[in-house]
């Protein structure tokens, strides 16, 4: 059976919701009192549009951040957001003592009070240069891998110290960070119900209930009706956690097209890490998710999923179907044949890109994917 292995950001949906979300994340670790207070007088439960718009401008450079570390094939908005605070964060304590520093770099855990702790000891009228992650950035090799080396000896070199594990992928303040994220993403009762965890703020209501799909929605269910009448299997695998996967799905009427164990994201992808630690990392542009998602997901057959990915395909029975670099390495690590569409981050500007890694095929939005399939 031939199958259709789909990424969601950049294909079905639009990644602006998730976008905003990463810069207010940002913003408020570095500004609200409930962390570490660099600007109190913001209002962080009353941000419109408009607002949201601003921060988003501010903190990723009118994207020029975001676009950068897509093509460095950082898939995740989770990373994308803890690296970009990272940078902020490490200039921040380069100001304070080593007093201060070095307890805050040995927490095996991290929560709200922790960085609000350290408010006492931040001059507030310290600078925020939010251009910053672009100088870093641009001196750093590609690859997940890559950048979070980097980061940790750039903390090294601007702390003047040996062990910077706290900056870590899957580290104490990458977890606080995306836990901050899943609060604005989820809002407070969803984030409740779905982190089992009590929110850090409970009035917030939620960007998931906000998506923007990127066709007509009738026009996406006639596809995927005519690709699974003409004989394919239809498959999911996403940078985003399950729920954040499956809630707009269901609320669009798409969930029936596939089948739950066809569906792969980054919870799972969170799963395999805990069981396999060794191997971080297994997210994009790592193919692991794709693997699983081709093969039903079976939670025994993680270490294979892991361990055997190089050219396991047959490039004329498999296609993946995504906006990004991060998504044509999965793809041609296992031998799949890639379909790009224009319709993520950088729009008709990834053409380019996707053309300099030889993807089999491009087209303007998913919709297009019928004259290649049907």
């Amino acid at each position: 059976m031939k199958s259709i292995l789909f990424d969601v950001d950049g294909v079905f949906l639009s990644e602006e919701r998730c976008f905003d979300v990463s810069a207010l994340t940002v913003e408020e670790l570095l500004k609200s009192g409930t962390f570490l207070g660099l600007d109190k007088s913001i209002n962080f439960e009353n941000m419109n549009d408009e607002l949201i718009e601003e921060v988003r401008n501010r903190v990723f450079q009118d994207d020029h951040i975001l676009k950068q570390l897509k093509s460095m094939g950082l898939n995740s908005n989770w990373d994308m957001l803890f690296v970009v605070f990272s940078i902020h964060f490490i200039h921040i304590l380069k100001e304070l003592g080593a007093q201060v520093v070095n307890p805050f770099l040995q927490l095996k855990s991290m929560s709200q009070d922790d960085l609000q702790h350290l408010q006492t000891f931040i001059n507030k009228d310290i600078e925020i240069q939010y251009e910053a992650p672009l100088s870093f950035i641009k001196n750093i090799e590609s690859g997940k891998a890559n950048v979070y080396a980097a980061l940790e000896h750039y903390a090294q070199l601007q702390l003047n110290l040996d062990d910077t594990s706290i900056f870590k992928l899957k580290g104490p303040l990458w977890q606080l960070s995306r836990e901050v994220y899943q609060n604005w993403y989820l809002g407070g009762k969803l984030f409740k119900e779905v982190e089992n965890k009590t929110p850090i703020n409970n009035q917030k209501e939620g960007f998931i209930y906000d998506e923007i799909i990127l066709r007509p929605v009738e026009e996406v269910k006639t596809l995927l009706h005519d690709l699974q009448e003409a004989g394919y299997q239809l498959a999911i695998a996403t940078g985003r956690p399950k729920t954040e996967t499956i809630v707009p799905f269901e609320a669009l009427g798409l969930l029936k097209y596939f089948d739950k164990s066809n569906i792969v994201t980054a919870s799972d992808v969170l799963e395999a890490e805990r069981e396999y630690p060794q191997y971080i990392p297994l997210g994009k542009p790592n193919p692991f998710c794709y693997i699983a998602t081709l093969n039903g997901n079976h939670k025994p057959d993680y270490k294979t999923y892991i361990t055997e990915q190089e050219n396991i395909v047959n490039k004329e029975e498999v296609y993946i179907v995504g906006d990004s670099l991060a998504d044509l390495l999965c793809a041609k690590k296992i031998d799949a044949t890639f379909i790009g569409t224009l319709t993520g981050l950088k729009g008709k500007e990834a053409r380019e890109e996707l053309e300099q890694y030889h993807a089999d095929y491009i087209v303007d939005h998913v919709g297009k994917i019928r004259d290649i399939l049907l």
